[in-house]
């Protein structure tokens, strides 16, 4: 940090935003109110992971649920994000979400930002055995005056990112770019003055009137930070390259509190080492009938159709016999029948499949070329065989759930026991490695109702906030649906 004696402040500001994802708002608000606001951004181009994001939110009781007349209540959100959270959030930060994530909602159709539901009712709440969970509606996707879908280098969060930063500009907030901040100034009571940034060559003191907001996003490629507090290793991240856990630091530097360092979004991913990112592997594709995950052992570990949250935690069991994360990597087993159907990694139907996604005519060939015991896959793809031709997995239980049928399911194989279970039986056979990534780190700055970052005693440290992946989650260790990190943001 660096002590207000001596600072001579090259130019003042209401308000600092450091980062340009969900921390845009922030900016946009304070600029509504007549403030000036000065949004640095460390990267390149704005938006950082929110671009890279789904682009949606997760709002209990929504205007498009109420339309439809999809009931839901605040007593209900609040009943399961308590158990959704698994004991690591706080009832205040919980209940002032439950309170104001919907005229977040309304703010920003005054922005010419709409929602809409995700159609067909996929991605309904991630646990929906819990008390207080919906099949339909929470979950919503921002549309905007350039439509939604996916963009250019972005992703599905391009179009938000933009309409933010086009309503920032309207109102009078400036960016900054390739402007990375380097530390907090405090003064000697430890209230946080402004900043010192880096631009063009130089540094820069920038005085912040009314406050600094921390929206730096999460630390998964700050590797130190990964190995000290995360539960195991995060392969290939798809977080925004410049999460290198900034505002975690500066916050930890003066005395700020931590909440959820051990916690992430996370994601089994794809990795074609040619691609920028890699390949999300989710349901939609996973789920699919006819394709099973396994170990190094040839045996299944979770539920294919499941959420990406929850089966990324399924990939750090530690074997006592092995001594080593056993689950680390897995692979995705399909057959000529799923191929001519449904995408893997991310390629249509039929289109030739990279090197890195490996063929062979029969399993144990199969096998051989991925690293996995052969018996081993042999058993395991007979028994799911038996499965699909039941139509009950009694090993995971896939297909049981609403989850499963509207996101990883084909409800167009009608000729199937169980639209998320098909044989895994015509040659050529294929195979490809998963691997345990997060799609931000959700550990950070511990913050009161307002977004005032506390210091280890649990007193306020006047001047600063933080917001998104840059402060300890509302979410807890959970994660209750689809939109819950940039709701959150």
């Amino acid at each position: 940090m660096a002590s207000e004696q001596g600072v001579e402040w090259d130019r003042e500001v209401d308000v600092v935003v450091v980062g340009s994802g969900t921390g845009q708002m922030a900016a946009i608000r304070a600029a509504e109110n007549g403030l000036s606001a000065l949004v640095l951004e460390k990267e390149a181009v704005l938006g950082g992971t929110t671009a890279r994001s789904g682009g949606g939110i997760w709002a209990p009781n929504n205007y498009r649920m109420q339309e439809e007349g999809v009931p839901d209540s605040r007593e209900e959100a609040l009943e399961y994000m308590s158990r959704a959270t698994f004991g690591q959030s706080e009832p205040e930060l919980m209940e002032v979400y439950v309170d104001t994530v919907n005229e977040m909602v309304a703010y920003a159709r005054k922005l010419g930002i709409e929602w809409m539901i995700i159609p067909g009712g996929a991605f309904p709440d991630y646990y929906e055995s819990m008390s207080g969970a919906k099949t339909y509606g929470r979950p919503m996707l921002a549309v905007t005056a350039e439509g939604g879908g996916r963009s250019d280098e972005f992703g599905f969060g391009g179009p938000l990112v933009r309409a933010l930063q086009k309503s920032g500009r309207e109102r009078g907030v400036e960016y900054l770019t390739e402007t990375p901040v380097k530390r907090p100034i405090v003064d000697d009571d430890g209230a946080v003055l402004g900043v010192v940034a880096e631009s063009e060559g130089r540094e820069l003191a920038i005085r912040a009137r009314k406050g600094v907001v921390m929206a730096t996003g999460g630390f998964s490629h700050n590797e130190a930070m990964v190995k000290a507090f995360l539960r195991g290793p995060v392969i290939h991240s798809i977080e925004a390259e410049g999460c290198t856990g900034d505002g975690q630091r500066m916050g930890m530097a003066i005395g700020a509190d931590l909440r959820n360092m051990n916690e992430s979004w996370g994601s089994p991913v794809f990795y074609d080492p040619k691609a920028r990112t890699p390949i999300l592997a989710i349901a939609p594709e996973l789920g699919k009938p006819g394709c099973i995950v396994v170990n190094r052992k040839g045996k299944r570990f979770f539920d294919e159709a499941k959420a990406y949250h929850l089966v990324t935690r399924a990939f750090y069991h530690f074997d006592t016999d092995t001594l080593e994360y056993g689950n680390v990597p897995g692979f995705a087993i399909i057959d000529s029948g799923f191929r001519s159907r449904y995408n893997l990694a991310a390629h249509p139907p039929n289109i030739d499949f990279p090197s890195w996604i490996s063929e062979a005519d029969t399993i144990p060939e199969l096998a051989g070329k991925l690293g996995i015991d052969p018996a081993g896959l042999e058993d395991t793809v007979a028994r799911f065989n038996q499965f699909a031709e039941t139509g009950a997995d009694l090993d995971f239980h896939r297909g049981d759930t609403a989850f499963d049928k509207q996101t990883g399911g084909d409800p167009d194989r009608v000729e199937l026991a169980n639209i998320c279970l098909g044989p895994i039986s015509t040659p050529p056979l294929y195979g490809v490695a998963i691997w345990p990534s997060v799609l931000g780190t959700c550990g950070g700055l511990r913050i009161n109702r307002n977004a005032q970052v506390l210091n280890v005693w649990g007193d306020v440290i006047p001047g600063l906030y933080a917001v998104g992946n840059a402060s300890g989650s509302v979410m807890g260790a959970g994660y209750p649906g689809g939109g819950s990190t940039i709701g959150a943001g």
